[in-house]
């Protein structure tokens, strides 16, 4: 009778856990899922913050729904694998600063922010993001020190700074870099300059 009784108990205790395991391991996989764009779209979210003026609206898009953060569809932002990989917002005259939330947009292998109006120093954490190939910062208002670690990225093939304030000196490897990209690009530079309206300004309205 007690074997009975045990193995009934057993039964009820299985019929209440599996139940919960279950919703515990699709949680933990939709977590799986949705956590890396989630954090990459609140660091998004925040760098838009730094944003004080958008004329274009380019940015307007950028925004949670019903409590999800989903920057497949944001202006600007393409992703791959569950990853944002490139931000391009040029030639929107975008007037704002950068801050530390770079530094959680990890897999970025493209930022082009070039022809707008950020203005402030270059933040640190850009140049400790790995997978870093592109940078193109040309025709803003930045200035202060280029992050020192940039001289350890072995992915950056392109890095555009033209038409800045002064950004101090570069390491010697970040220097070549530099010139190269700006060499490659100087003829589409010059073919665009005619249509393309400058954004670089301090007081952009």
């Amino acid at each position: 009778m007690y074997g009975l009784w045990g193995f009934e108990r057993l039964k009820l205790r299985m019929m209440v856990v599996m139940p919960l395991m279950l919703v515990l391991s699709l949680f933990e996989q939709n977590m799986s899922f949705s956590s890396p764009l989630n954090s990459e779209g609140l660091a998004l979210l925040r760098f838009k913050q730094r944003v004080v003026s958008d004329p274009f609206g380019a940015l307007s898009n950028w925004k949670e729904i019903d409590g999800e953060i989903d920057p497949y569809s944001w202006f600007g932002v393409e992703c791959s694998d569950e990853k944002v990989v490139i931000l391009n917002l040029k030639d929107l005259c975008l007037v704002g600063n950068l801050g530390p939330e770079f530094g959680k947009l990890e897999n970025l292998k493209s930022i082009i922010l070039r022809n707008n109006s950020f203005s402030g120093s270059i933040p640190q954490e850009i140049g400790e993001l790995k997978e870093l190939e592109v940078l193109d910062l040309g025709f803003n208002n930045f200035s202060g020190p280029f992050p020192s670690d940039f001289g350890n990225n072995l992915s950056l093939t392109t890095l555009l700074l033209d038409n800045n304030e002064f950004l101090g000196n570069l390491a010697p490897e970040i220097y070549e870099v530099k010139m190269l990209s700006e060499f490659q690009v100087d003829e589409n530079r010059l073919t665009d300059a005619a249509t393309i309206p400058s954004c670089k300004s301090s007081g952009f309205p």
